[in-house]
């Protein structure tokens, strides 16, 4: 019986062909029916489907075309299979699939075209705006027909080409680095480092916060805002995972922070990235982009790590061998970092002012909220751990700055341009808004604090000598005044006790 069945089942199906006509068409219900031949077998009778396509095609000598944003380009193509009952009132359209990365204002005439005519070669001009992806497709307009549109199409990428003022941008920024370190060596207290080195709870602080928290953060920031958005959840995910960055080191300057502890947090930090990048991209990385081509760029930590010791060694032989410039150079610190600051934002918005037309609500919320929630995160674990107020204020710096220059540089390597450069708008906001709270904090205590921090809460962290507390101790013995009666006396030498 099944035997049967099965046979008859096969009959049907071979014997209702799908054909494919492009005169006629069939209206959808009548498509598939029913057959009450076969309903006991569970099976339903096909008909003729037919699909309306162009009798005529488009030829491309590329399929895909590179560009560059505000570059023009001609494109050549070839029409094929003209029919010359069209008449002489037709249109070739070139129109790109998405109008906001390609300007083409081109249209393909009749009266462009000879009579009798079966295949017309030309070009057509293209003009790129922004970044993007976008297909470009010829559609052919007849009077009383609907358009349509060729089967063939070709891609065209633009992409962003660095021009001369990105590299003095980065020229100026790596010369003004070095000078800003070479200071930082010349203010750097040895005797406090080696404190911190040998009793390091600043530093393991802030190694959960950067290489634990931080990452966490920016995977559960990512999959609330970005569920289907890969790329942007990756470029996320890559700030939140990567190291302390410089920047650190010039806010704690900035706002009066400990110096020393922010500079040895910064190098444990790059050198545990080695290990703790690695361990976090190939595992939550791997649940995020499961075929992403990944690649830890050690080279590049390596040469961020060495381009800002080389400096700090400088600074630390000049504090050795000249130390009255060494003076001098520490009261300049401050106004260098400030100036740092502010040559780079400035710099940074007028060379990327193209990236701000990326931005969305979605990528402001959060690339303010990794930093700001790591700044807050970073503060209540030092205040936990019992961490006078200027180191909590360090930790809580060096925690929610991530050094996004490696994140770019990560996202370029992993993923295909235009994509990357797109994708670094989430590490480029994160870098803009990152130091708005730093900044405003800086500017509350400006205003309404009229003794200076650094005034109040700085201490000595050298050993004064015996000669210096002697010193001390008769400067306060010729303040107190000399009494005769024994009251006094007794008094005063218990003083001096």
């Amino acid at each position: 019986m099944f035997r049967e069945k099965l046979i008859t089942a096969v009959c049907l199906i071979l014997s209702n062909i799908v054909t494919f006509n492009a005169a006629v068409h069939i209206p959808p219900e009548e498509g598939f029916s029913a057959s009450n031949n076969v309903s006991n077998i569970g099976f339903y009778e096909l008909r003729p489907v037919i699909i309306n396509l162009p009798t005529w095609s488009v030829e491309f000598n590329d399929v895909k075309i590179n560009m560059s944003m505000k570059e023009t380009k001609e494109i050549p193509l070839t029409i094929n299979h003209i029919d010359s009952n069209w008449g002489d009132d037709y249109e070739f359209h070139i129109i790109p699939e998405d109008t906001s990365l390609l300007e083409i204002d081109h249209v393909i005439r009749a009266a462009d075209i000879p009579k009798g005519v079966k295949s017309w070669s030309g070009n057509f001009s293209v003009t790129a705006i922004f970044l993007g992806e976008t297909k470009v497709k010829v559609e052919l307009h007849r009077p009383n027909y609907a358009p349509e549109r060729s089967m063939e199409s070709i891609s065209i990428i633009i992409l962003r080409k660095e021009g001369a003022l990105d590299q003095i941008f980065k020229v100026c920024v790596a010369c003004l680095v070095m000078v800003l370190y070479i200071n930082f060596g010349a203010a750097l207290e040895l005797d406090a480092l080696k404190r911190i080195v040998l009793r390091p709870v600043g530093p393991a602080i802030g190694f959960i916060g950067q290489f634990i928290v931080m990452p966490l953060l920016s995977f559960f920031i990512g999959y609330f805002l970005f569920h289907d958005m890969i790329e942007l959840r990756l470029g996320l995910f890559f700030t939140g995972s990567t190291p302390g960055g410089g920047a650190s080191n010039i806010f704690t300057v900035i706002l009066n922070g400990n110096l020393n502890l922010s500079i040895t947090m910064t190098a444990i930090s790059n050198l545990a990235a080695f290990g703790m990048m690695p361990l976090w991209i190939f595992t939550l990385g791997a649940l995020i982009f499961h075929d992403g081509n990944f690649a830890i760029p050690y080279g590049t930590i390596a040469t961020m790590s060495c381009s800002l010791v080389l400096p700090l060694c400088i600074g630390i032989a000049l504090q050795k061998y000249a130390p009255e410039a060494t003076k001098k150079m520490s009261k300049l610190l401050k106004p260098i970092s400030l100036a740092l600051i502010l040559f780079i934002t400035i710099f940074a918005f007028t060379v990327n002012s193209y990236i701000f037309k990326l931005f969305s609500w979605k990528i402001i919320i959060a690339s303010s909220a990794l930093p700001w929630i790591g700044y807050l995160i970073g503060w209540l674990l030092a205040t936990i751990c019992r961490q006078n107020a200027k180191d909590a204020l360090t930790i809580a710096i060096e925690t929610g700055i991530q050094n996004t220059g490696i994140a770019i540089f990560m996202l370029n390597f992993s993923l295909p341009q235009p994509q990357a450069d797109m994708t670094s708008a989430v590490p480029v906001a994160s870098s803009m808004m990152t130091p708005l709270p730093l900044l405003l904090l800086y500017l509350i205590r400006k205003c309404f604090c009229r003794t200076s921090i650094e005034e109040v809460e700085e201490a000595p962290t050298k050993e004064l000598g015996l000669n210096e507390v002697e010193a001390i101790v008769e400067k306060q013995k010729s303040k107190l005044p000399v009494e005769k009666n024994t009251n006094s006396t007794y008094s005063t030498d218990t003083t001096d006790a």
